[in-house]
């Protein structure tokens, strides 16, 4: 049951992200290699310097 509310809600914070996110900031959750989408697992960038 709490699956189900987290994924409701992921699917909500990610169409607001899409809508308005900083500039040059990236998030996007995995895609599996059958074409679905995982929200549990996301890919993020933040802009910077990479520290080493």
């Amino acid at each position: 049951m709490s699956a189900g509310i987290a994924r409701g809600r992921l699917m909500e914070e990610r169409k607001a992200w899409r809508k308005n996110h900083p500039h040059g900031f990236v998030a996007k959750p995995e895609t599996l290699p059958d074409g679905q989408v995982n929200l549990m697992v996301w890919q993020c960038t933040i802009p910077g310097f990479e520290v080493l």
